[in-house]
């Protein structure tokens, strides 16, 4: 059993060891090596709630991943870093792009959903495709995003025309709405 410890819940989650040991290599080296979890049935897992954590277990078990908004996916996203499991991080990168592109410009408008603070995730947990992506997307939509207090956040850290022409140059088909950049995507990530 894992015992999830949050800074708001501290549940214990039952798991199969060897399922564990098989899909995720961190847990591999965590049970199988010369650690306190080798011999520990209750192994605390820190930083990551209950429900994100339940929703990597899903992963582990079923291959599949159904987050139900942008900010579980992002928590998903942060937990397949810290667990290094590279193909559900591209598939939450994957999930907040087509969500993030789907939505209407007056949804976007109004939204408490704070893309800088996504970006700033982004970068700090290594997500390079997504961090690109969000810049690309914060630049595309300028004039709803300036319009922000979170905006003035991004004037020390990001230089946006440089990275927005990499971000042009790095996309098959600029134009919203094609796939084209979907399919780079889903093709580069073994997702088709």
């Amino acid at each position: 059993a894992l015992k999830s410890r949050s800074p708001w819940v501290c549940a214990t989650v039952p798991a199969h060891r060897a399922v564990l040991v098989a899909r995720c290599e961190v847990m591999a080296a965590m049970f199988n090596g010369n650690y306190l979890e080798a011999n520990s049935v209750l192994v605390p897992v820190y930083g990551v709630s209950k429900d994100t954590f339940l929703s990597f277990l899903e992963y582990l078990y079923t291959d599949s991943c159904c987050p139900a908004s942008i900010l579980q996916a992002m928590s998903l996203l942060i937990c397949a870093e810290m667990y290094q499991v590279m193909r559900l991080q591209h598939i939450c990168e994957l999930y907040i792009i087509t969500q993030l592109q789907s939505m209407p410009s007056r949804e976007l408008a109004s939204t408490s959903l704070s893309i800088v603070s996504l970006l700033k995730k982004a970068k700090f947990h290594n997500s390079d495709c997504l961090s690109t992506w969000l810049l690309h997307f914060i630049a595309t939509n300028y004039l709803i995003f300036s319009q922000k207090p979170e905006f003035q956040d991004l004037s020390g850290n990001v230089s946006i025309t440089s990275t927005t022409r990499r971000v042009s140059q790095f996309c098959l088909n600029p134009k919203p709405g094609t796939g084209q950049y979907y399919f780079c995507m889903r093709r580069r990530w073994g997702l088709l």
